[in-house]
């Protein structure tokens, strides 16, 4: 029998035994023979999903039957279980098996196919790009094609070539008649969603209107739209519906043109501020709120636009104030808001949803987790251990650190951020202890620290050494007790001694010295050029003299921004000099943009110095008013898209830019402590 007809064959027998199951098997021209039933029986086994009781069977039937016509399609069927059960090397095996020996037949086609589906599943993508050449060299069924490309499509978006993808599905979609387009659609559109708009609008033009050119120009208006490029999404949208006004997304592209226009900024100029103006963090708010005020002030003054306005909500210090403040900020439409600085986690999540681009001020972690349109500029842990360790590492040469912290929340965070920048910049942390905030005494944390809390054991204490001395009293005088060496030289000059005593009584004043320092208090073990202490001003004043009571002088001293209080040199006084903090804000600063800030700020609101909060805010607003003034901004999403494009903002928090998560990436300050006053670090900058 030729080969090429098996597969005929089999679908002859499966359906002929069903034939017989209905009539009672009384068809008289139909008897099957035992190779037939043994055959059905694994196919039945196969069919049921039994897949360990059909590997019997078909393996019963190659040892019986060894040279039939259904042998290669028994053998098929193995290498198709085995890969069912994962069992993917003797898949492979059975595969090739096939090919080599019936290599022109289709069951050699489908053991080319079951390859293929092994590579991917194996995570050998590559080697399917690679084999793929093998199969599509062969005549292939629709079917068989559309396998293929799944499988090759599949494998290019696993190593991130969408367009590559695109073109393997756009083959099966070809290949596939109407109703079959429906199961190749769904891949077709995550190559889609995945191309640039550049490569869609390449692709496009290849088309030229053909199927499915209408996925191709509906995706390209989704790209725009998460671009911020509202205009082109709008002009995209619409030439989508006039080209396919029966497409299955056409209701969908008329919303997204509806939002889109809604969106537009109809008074582009106003600003929203979600604050806390009274409730708990009044004052932190207050402090906000007069940065920002200054901020509309000056920027009015300096470029003589005068249409940005201010509108304010006040949170109360409370989740449902803020969310009810956001909601009226955007029914009014807003174009951005600053803000909040507390209770802020269900506020980010709706600011997201309602697409309004907010810049929060806090430090809450995670919170710009909660999408595109969240960005943060505020002073984080991370920022400020990023900073100094890279000043302390690079710049001062530091190597190994020591860690003093406070078992709190606090203390655990900032000593594990610090820990982690070390060993990223290949410093070396070789002490750590942890002590109890609630105690003024850190004798024994300090003492651990540097190898001094530990007592030796009386039995590895070694008695000190000692020389067997034989004195005649007949022959000398008594000799006085304890002398020292002048004594003895004393006397010998005088002639009352001898060699042999002047030499058995200094190797006995030797033995008192060696038992003496033995005696006295061990040196402690610094072995590291600097020590890091996550704390207030009140503990840190507290450590930092019993530090130089301990002899652990020497070494660099480093803080967080706490440590920037007049109280902590109060304190600490001489042993604190040479202290180095990072700082979100230095009134001092050389720069000549902060001192105009400061006098500003100063005359305005009656001598108040200006902090960290009211810099902050400061700095926010004017990005943001920047921003807003552009004639060529008309909607949110075009806020969102330059914030996270924008150069370094030089204000006077320092040089700000945003990451792609959000988070504010911002080249803040270091102080040193040099006599009774904090002073200015030069250092250079860490953004790129």
């Amino acid at each position: 029998m030729n080969r090429a007809a098996p597969v005929f064959l089999v679908f002859l027998i499966i359906f002929c035994a069903s034939c017989a199951q209905k009539e009672g098997r009384s068809l008289l021209f139909w008897q099957a023979s035992p190779e037939q039933r043994l055959f059905e029986q694994a196919e039945q086994q196969y069919a049921a999903g039994h897949y360990n009781e059909a590997l019997v069977l078909y393996q019963e039937y190659l040892s019986q039957f060894p040279d039939t016509d259904l042998t290669p399609a028994a053998l098929l069927k193995m290498g198709m279980i085995r890969a069912d059960l994962e069992q993917y090397e003797e898949a492979l095996r059975i595969f090739s098996r096939v090919l080599e020996l019936y290599p022109k037949t289709l069951y050699a086609v489908e053991a080319d196919i079951g390859k293929l589906a092994v590579y991917y599943k194996t995570g050998e993508y590559q080697q399917v790009t690679v084999y793929t050449g093998n199969v599509l060299a062969k005549p292939l069924s629709r079917e068989q094609l559309i396998r293929v490309n799944f499988i090759v499509g599949d494998s290019y978006l696993a190593i991130k070539s969408p367009i590559d993808a695109y073109y393997a599905y756009l083959s099966a979609f070809r290949a596939a008649k109407a109703d079959e387009k429906r199961k190749v659609i769904p891949r077709l559109q995550t190559a889609l969603a995945l191309m640039d708009p550049s490569d869609l609008t390449k692709e496009l033009e290849k088309l030229e209107g053909r199927p499915p050119a209408g996925y191709l120009l509906y995706q390209l208006g989704i790209a725009y739209m998460d671009a911020g490029i509202a205009g082109e999404a709008v002009t995209t949208f619409s030439s989508f519906l006039e080209e396919f006004p029966s497409h299955e997304y056409a209701g969908q592209a008329q919303k997204f043109i509806a939002d889109l226009e809604a969106s537009a900024i109809t008074d582009r100029h106003l600003i929203g501020c979600l604050l806390p103006l009274t409730g708990k963090y009044e004052k932190f708010g207050q402090q906000a709120l007069e940065g920002i005020e200054f901020a509309l002030s000056e920027f009015a003054r300096s470029r003589g636009i005068y249409s940005i306005r201010l509108l304010i909500k006040d949170t109360a210090s409370d989740s449902a104030m803020a969310r009810q403040g956001l909601f009226e900020l955007a029914e009014n439409n807003v174009s951005a808001v600053i803000g909040p600085i507390a209770t802020v986690e269900d506020v980010s999540v709706q600011a997201q949803e309602l697409r309004i681009p907010m810049i929060v001020l806090t430090q809450k972690p995670g919170i710009t987790g909660a999408g595109d349109y969240i960005f943060r500029n505020f002073l984080t842990p991370g920022m400020q251990i990023k900073t100094l360790v890279s000043y302390v590492a690079e710049s001062l040469d530091a190597k190994r650190f020591a860690i003093l912290y406070p078992a709190e929340s606090y203390g655990d965070i900032y000593m594990n951020l610090f820990w982690d920048e070390v060993l990223a910049t290949g410093g070396r942390v070789v002490g750590v202890e942890a002590y109890d905030p609630a105690k003024t005494d850190f004798a024994d944390t300090i003492k651990k620290l540097v190898g001094l809390y530990y007592d030796i054991p009386e039995d590895l204490v070694e008695e000190p050494f000692t020389t067997p001395m034989v004195f005649n009293e007949s022959a000398y005088p008594a000799a006085p007790m304890a002398p020292d060496v002048s004594d003895i030289l004393t006397v010998y000059d005088a002639g009352a001694w001898d060699d042999e005593l002047l030499e058995l009584l200094m190797l006995t004043q030797q033995a008192a010295e060696k038992k003496q320092a033995e005696e006295a208090d061990p040196e402690p073990i610094v072995d590291f050029d600097a020590v890091f202490i996550p704390d207030s001003p009140n503990k840190a004043g507290l450590i930092l003299p019993q530090l130089a009571y301990y002899d652990i002088n020497d070494v660099r001293l480093l803080g967080t921004n706490l440590w920037h209080s007049d109280k902590l040199i109060d304190m600490a006084k001489y042993h604190i000099q040479g202290a180095i903090v990072p700082e979100g804000f230095f009134e001092e600063s050389r720069a000549e943009h902060v001192h105009r800030f400061v006098t500003g700020f100063k005359y305005t609101y009656n001598g108040k110095r200006p902090g960290f909060i009211e810099a902050v805010s400061y700095d926010t607003a004017w990005i943001l008013f920047d921003l807003v003034s552009r004639p060529d901004i008309r909607f949110r999403a075009q806020i969102k898209k330059e914030l996270y494009a924008m150069p370094p903002f030089l204000g006077v928090t320092g040089t700000t830019m945003f990451d792609a998560d959000g988070e504010a990436v911002k080249d803040i300050y270091l102080l040193k402590v040099r006599g009774r006053r904090f002073v200015e670090i030069a250092k250079k900058g860490i953004l790129p």
